[in-house]
């Protein structure tokens, strides 16, 4: 039901659907009477309340229209109002709010009227929890109040209290502003609906004071008003109530169901670069009364783009992303989504070059490093560490690592440092001695200088000579075998000859040396006498050995006439003790008359001995 009140002096009831029902209330100040009947609400128990200008009284009644009681009067105490009572408003616990302009205060009675308390107190004023003139009240399911607080041009809100909550509203015409608003009423749904009285229309806040629309203006069309006085919603907060002052009339609006924006669940994404493409979807937002007609995405005060769906870059961290529908019913609705551009996954090493990695032991090595990349951030500094030595064989290890600020990765290498190049070793010349004199031996004790060798890569190299030095050395050349072995066990060889000679002087006479040329009669036998310096028996000659060969003859070599021969016989070899002298007897050939020939003595410790004959 619809209760007006009517400078008639009465108050007249309607269904909402404008039939007439009944009215009460007669003229004058007595009880059950009015004479300048101002606001009107009910409580839940459908009795009904109406504020006097003139009187300055509230009284009640029952729903039938019945008089029950009556408060007030004219004054400046508690209970009294000045400047009439205006707005009215019951509360769940059957608190009654009433508005006393005059004095810049809201009064709060009980159900029985007895004075509670007050809100705002004269002079009145600017601040919070002061009033300049209220006019409407209204309070919501929360029993918190709601002030138009008319003078002031704003709406403050309280809890039931009487502790300041907030406000909203200034002086003007744009939206959410107004001039001199009269009447407030909340739905059951938390929707505030201010009677903006000078500016000929009403407008609909949320319970915080968010502007959600407007409508109305100036004139004597449906929608239009004159002078709107006061705003009242059913309970079912699908209808509400205008009344104008000076259009003489009750308009009833449908109330227009605001657009539902969903900006979608909140979304981690994994960072793909300096930004990453998000797709924002707004598509599950549910229309109001009309159809939506904008979507638009934003970031702060930053506008990211319209559309249902839009893909946008972001870079990396957390972004509060507010999306706003509106639809062609005139409302709108905003909506939330929190993106977060997170790195979760680790950077990649890339080792240059080989590895693992063998370098040659006492060559230099430079670390080819590594490279390292990252979805999210690129190409990353990588940080090396670990040391080779190139001149000493091992295993060494090279660490990397890197960072993209959330995540690490590291990587090795491994460089081996090897030892393939044998030592180098050197042997001494060749050395030849002689068996010593006036001896029988055939064998001496040679001591030889030392066998060297290095390696670039390793301090201690072992040399292995055989036969030793400092050994027993038989008559003849020996070869002696050297090998040096390094830290790796690589090997390197040479070899030298010792040889031991027998202490050979030279031929004695009658036989001259080279280059003299032994002049004798072919056929007679030569005594070739010589000594070793002590009996070496008589198998002192080598295999085949002595021989003899043509040679050419030359008239500018030296020439000796050899006397001493003997009468030709097999050749034979003899020691003389006495004279320490070997003579060997060589039977020549008669035949070699008129040429020249050479004896080739080869001993059996491989010395060779020459004489020159020329046989005539």
């Amino acid at each position: 039901n619809v209760y007006v009140t009517d400078q008639n002096t009465r108050v007249q009831k309607f269904d909402s659907s404008g039939n007439f029902v009944l009215q009460f209330g007669v003229n004058g100040d007595v009880p059950g009477g009015f004479v300048t009947p101002w606001k009107v609400t009910t409580d839940s128990a459908g009795n009904v309340y109406v504020t006097d200008f003139f009187t300055n009284r509230v009284s009640k009644f029952s729903s039938g229209g019945v008089f029950q009681s009556t408060f007030g009067g004219l004054g400046t105490g508690n209970g009294q109002f000045q400047s009439g009572t205006a707005g009215v408003a019951v509360d769940s616990t059957g608190h009654i709010y009433v508005a006393d302009p005059g004095n810049h205060r809201v009064q709060k009675f009980t159900s029985a009227g007895v004075f509670v308390s007050a809100l705002g107190a004269p002079p009145g004023g600017s601040g919070n929890g002061q009033f300049s003139g209220p006019v409407g009240l209204a309070v919501d399911s929360s029993d918190n109040l709601y002030v138009a607080d008319t003078g002031n041009n704003r709406i403050q809100k309280f809890d039931s209290a009487g502790t300041y909550l907030t406000q909203w509203g200034s002086s003007g015409n744009s939206n959410g502003q107004f001039t001199g608003q009269q009447g407030v009423s909340v739905d059951s749904s938390g929707q505030v609906y201010v009677a903006d009285s000078g500016n000929n229309r009403i407008q609909i806040f949320s319970s915080t004071g968010a502007f959600l629309e407007a409508c109305g203006s100036a004139g004597s069309a449906d929608g239009q008003f004159s002078f709107p006085s006061d705003v009242a919603t059913n309970a079912a907060a699908t209808s509400y109530y205008v009344v104008e002052r000076d259009g003489e009339r009750v308009q009833k609006f449908g109330t227009a169901a605001s657009p539902v924006a969903n900006a979608g669940a909140d979304q981690s994404v994994e960072c793909a670069g300096a930004t990453t493409s998000v797709t924002l979807d707004g598509t599950a937002s549910t229309a109001g009364t009309g159809t939506i007609n904008s979507y638009s995405w934003s970031e702060g005060a930053n506008s990211l783009g319209t559309g249902a769906t839009l893909a946008v870059p972001l870079p990396s961290g957390s972004h509060t992303i507010t999306l706003t529908v509106t639809d062609t019913g005139g409302g709108s609705d905003t909506d939330d989504v929190v993106i977060n551009i997170v790195d979760t996954t680790a950077p990649v090493i890339n080792v240059t070059g080989a590895n693992p990695m063998t370098v040659e032991c006492h060559t230099s090595f430079t670390d080819p490093g590594a490279m390292a990349t990252d979805a999210c951030a690129g190409s990353l500094t990588v940080n090396t560490s670990g040391t080779v030595d190139p001149n000493t064989p091992g295993t060494y290890t090279i660490h990397y690592t890197a960072s993209d600020g959330f995540n690490s990765a590291s990587a090795t290498r491994t460089v081996n440092v090897v030892d393939t190049t044998p030592p180098s070793i050197s042997c001494p010349a060749d050395i030849v001695v002689t068996l010593p004199p006036n001896s029988t031996a055939t064998s001496m004790v040679v001591s030889y200088p030392a066998v060297s060798a290095t390696d670039s890569c390793s301090s201690s190299v072992t040399v292995a000579s055989s036969p030793a030095s400092g050994s027993v050395f038989p008559m003849g050349t020996t070869t002696v075998n050297a090998t040096a072995t390094d830290a790796a066990h690589l090997t390197s060889t040479c070899s030298f000859h010792v040889t031991v000679l027998y202490n050979f002087a030279g031929f004695f006479q009658p036989v001259a040396n080279p280059p003299t040329f032994n002049v004798v009669q072919a056929g007679r036998a030569i005594p070739v006498k010589f000594s070793l310096s002590g009996n070496m028996g008589l198998g002192i000659f080598a295999p085949n050995s002595p021989a003899s060969g043509p040679v050419a003859c030359s008239s500018n070599d030296p020439a000796s006439n050899l006397e001493d021969t003997v009468t030709a016989g097999n050749s034979s070899l003899s020691y003389d003790p006495g004279a320490d002298q070997y003579i060997y007897v060589w039977k020549t050939d008669p035949a070699w008359a008129g040429t020249c020939r050479q004896l080739v003595v080869q001993l059996n410790d491989g010395s060779i001995h020459h004489a020159n004959f020329r046989f005539r």
